[in-house]
């Protein structure tokens, strides 16, 4: 029986301008219900949870009916809309910095929000609550931090935003939206900077707290397989339609309109094939664009003249279970084309980056004994050091793609800047092609930047606003390749065209640009000067699902053409299985298992490895069972022994007591673990259970 919904909308149009973005969107949200909201950038998933909290924009027309709980909401006046945010209807933003205060402390933040929207303090007079129930307010915000899985909850409530990395200010956002206990949870993105261990536990526990307080949430995603994990019913959007919706459990596993068997086939898992990635060809169409036909046309491998002249309703594919869809063609497949444009990809990348048979057959070899941050108690106390790093032996090879997983806090980033050069380590040597990586903003250290290139999580923050994408990357051309502008500007057109950029797109400024088209520009810039190791940092985390195979088929034959060695730093570990040939796993500083994708991904020995792939969207998370809660220590109160041995769920006394090593198992795999056999009975007991 279907439950009473929670909101209801119907025949929802928003206009920006003359521009029409959403056309007439009909959707229901369900009381106690996790209703998935994805397709890609562009698609309108946002503008709609916006267009709920009347969030669109000042310049947005909407037409239509929102009903929250048999209330019409878009004829609520400003005051009315302001007692129901954050109270009744709460979100979570994707831009985590751009939604905390810098001037204010987490603490600070969260203690205010509760004096305003807590279901003890809402009613009260906010600046009375903060100046007499300070000690409640305090309690309140840490068991928030805890629920959140904050690390040092105390010592993060006197941290300001920019202390903390990208995962924990999301997480500060869902703490912020939770305070009032809302019937309505719009998450817009929650999970995109969080790691897969943190991500599946927030999760779990916003859906059994949506379950106990009889709550829903709308989640807007790109990652379906997240969506299969968590959300019930899912709806699928495209340029301001809706192309398909039903439960979870239907439309996933055999979805009925192309465009969602596009979004499945994009998303590598843990059983695809190197390179047997299918994106979906071209780009959403702009609004303005559209014509009277079904939108999604342009891009359809299956597309009819009678789509292009007309779109289809939203008809029954099963009436019992409420599952909709504009089209039943899903399960015709031809990707003779697209594949034929991936080739063309890597025969012009063999034409622009000509590596010769390098004289270094390990292009990296890291020694790190330990590396330290400072910490200074007080404004005239004493710097005190602790190791962010420690016992770090890695090598890289030359055309390998290694990849570097761990959860946010583990100093894969850390890593990567040592590797990279950007800073030397406190005890220990790094070498590149056999020699020491000169001193950092050195004359020999800026001679050698050409060879190590780096591709960056935030594609918006690493191009100037100022100057048009080609002039970019064609600028360190000039600079080290003492190429005239000419001659550099032909080459970036070159390099832009070989990863898919159209002609008309590299003279426009970044501010105009997608992520995805960014995040090509970006890859483009490091390779036009043929490093010999490129570094990528979370390149596709925030891509979405069809940019993101687009961008790793791209990647993938990069390597292929080039022979360049690359270090893939990732808390995704269905896109390291895919790409990578090697991987390392981190904790807490230190690495917990490393060798081969396969080997590792087959045959994981150390359980904080094996509750990492249990924990990634779409896994058997069976396992999870045996874990006791817990979450990482703070690096700066590092505990005595194994790293992980307060979250392992067969430590012994001897690992709270003394660091396992890191021991090699055979060619191609070693562990530090001193309950490996342990590890495998439990293994083993979960098989047969």
């Amino acid at each position: 029986m279907q439950n009473d919904p929670l909101i209801s909308i119907r025949d929802l149009h928003v206009s920006f301008g003359p521009v029409e973005v959403l056309h007439g969107i009909d959707l229901d949200i369900e009381q106690g219900v996790i209703h998935a909201l994805i397709g890609e950038s562009g698609s309108g998933k946002s503008v709609l949870a916006r267009s709920i909290l009347g969030l669109a924009g000042n310049n947005c027309r909407i037409n239509g009916s929102i009903k929250f709980q048999g209330q019409e909401l878009l004829t609520l006046s400003a005051q009315e809309y302001r007692k129901l945010r954050g109270a009744e209807i709460a979100m979570v933003v994707q831009d985590a910095m751009s939604a905390l205060n810098p001037m204010r402390t987490i603490g600070y933040q969260l203690m205010e929000t509760i004096a305003c929207r807590h279901p003890n303090f809402r009613d009260q007079n906010t600046a009375k609550v903060l100046a007499t129930c300070k000690h409640d307010l305090h309690d309140i915000a840490l068991e928030l931090l805890k629920t959140v899985g904050i690390t040092a909850p105390e010592k993060r409530m006197t941290s300001y935003a920019h202390q903390l990395s990208g995962g924990m200010r999301q997480r500060i956002m869902i703490a912020l939206a939770l305070v009032g206990s809302p019937k309505l949870l719009l998450a817009d993105e929650p999970t995109t900077a969080l790691d897969v261990v943190v991500q599946r536990e927030l999760l779990q526990e916003l859906r059994e707290t949506i379950r106990k307080l009889n709550m829903s949430m709308l989640l807007v995603t790109h990652d379906l397989h997240l969506a299969h994990d968590i959300a019930d019913k899912v709806s699928v959007m495209y340029a301001g339609y809706l192309l398909e919706e039903g439960p979870v459990a239907k439309v996933l596993p055999n979805p009925s309109h192309p465009y969602t068997e596009g979004l499945l086939d994009a998303m590598p898992d843990m059983t695809s094939v190197k390179g047997t990635l299918k994106p979906i060809p071209g780009e959403i169409p702009p609004p303005d664009k559209l014509g009277n036909g079904c939108p999604f046309a342009s891009r359809c491998e299956k597309v009819c003249d009678a789509c292009r002249q007309t779109l289809s309703p939203l008809t029954d594919v099963d009436s019992i279970v409420h599952w909709r869809s504009r089209c039943t063609k899903a399960h015709e497949a031809n990707v003779t084309e697209q594949q034929a444009g991936l080739d063309h990809v890597s025969d012009m990348m063999k034409s622009l980056v000509n590596m010769e048979q390098t004289d270094f057959p390990t292009l990296v070899d890291a020694h790190i004994q330990r590396h330290c941050y400072y910490t200074r108690q007080g404004i005239l106390g004493r710097k005190k050091p602790w190791d962010v790093l420690q016992d770090i032996e890695v090598q890289i090879e030359h055309g390998e793609i290694l990849g570097l997983v761990g959860e946010s806090g583990c100093g894969k980033s850390t890593l990567a800047r040592l590797l990279l050069g950007h800073q030397k380590p406190t005890q220990g040597v790094v070498l590149f092609q056999n020699q020491p990586i000169p001193e950092p903003r050195s004359k020999l250290w800026r001679a050698q930047r050409a060879a190590m290139q780096m591709i960056y999580q935030d594609p918006y923050g690493c191009f100037d606003a100022r100057m048009p994408i080609i002039e970019q990357v064609a600028e360190p051309l000039m600079v080290h390749k003492n190429m005239t502008k000419e001659a550099a500007l032909k080459r970036a057109a070159a390099v832009l065209k070989a990863v898919g950029m159209p002609e008309h797109h590299m003279s426009r400024l970044p501010v105009v640009m997608s992520g995805g088209q960014l995040q090509r520009a970006a890859i483009a810039r490091a390779v036009a000067l043929e490093p010999a190791l490129l570094v990528c940092d979370e390149p596709v985390a925030s891509l979405d699902v069809s940019i993101q195979a687009q961008v790793l088929e791209l990647l993938y034959k990069l390597r292929n053409a080039s022979h360049m060695s690359m270090l893939f730093v990732s808390h995704n570990l269905n896109v390291v299985r895919y790409i990578c040939d090697r991987v390392v796993v981190m904790y807490l500083g230190r690495i917990v298992e490393m060798g081969d994708v396969d080997e590792i991904f087959k045959r994981p020995k150390h359980p904080y490895t094996k509750l990492l792939m249990a924990s990634t969207p779409g896994a058997d998370a069976s396992v999870i069972r045996f874990y006791p809660k817990g979450s990482m220590p703070s690096p700066i109160d590092r505990p005595k022994g194994c790293v992980f041995a307060n979250r392992c769920p067969v430590a012994s006394a001897r690992c709270h007591e003394q660091v396992p090593t890191l021991t090699k198992l055979s060619d191609n795999h070693a562990c530090a673990c001193f309950e490996q056999k342990a590890f495998e009975a439990l293994q083993a007991t979960e098989g047969e259970a």
